[in-house]
């Protein structure tokens, strides 16, 4: 069976990506917990994770699942996310591996 790797690109108003230089933010989503860099952490403090580290409410973050996430767990990221402040404007891309 062929894994499926789901990936949401959660982006804010495009007048703010225009002038963003930094390069956008990763969140891994895995069966029950979320990777930020180097630092596995409960998704539902993602967003407050990311604020304690600096980010801007207006960064590009792209929330990325694994073959074995959850949608608990992704759920619970977005709404972290959306909870710490950041806007979200969400799209779904689902790419087949080989």
């Amino acid at each position: 069976m062929d894994a499926v790797e789901h990936v949401v690109c959660v982006d804010l108003e495009p007048s703010y990506l225009a002038a963003q230089t930094e390069a956008a933010v990763q969140v891994h989503v895995s069966a029950e917990t979320c990777l930020v860099g180097n630092l596995d952490i409960s998704c539902s403090d993602v967003g407050a994770k990311l604020r304690e580290l600096g980010t801007p409410l207006n960064a590009q973050i792209h929330v990325i699942g694994d073959a074995q996430a959850s949608y608990k767990a992704t759920s619970a990221a977005l709404q972290s996310l959306r909870s710490a402040g950041f806007n979200l404007k969400v799209g779904y891309i689902n790419s087949q591996a080989h």
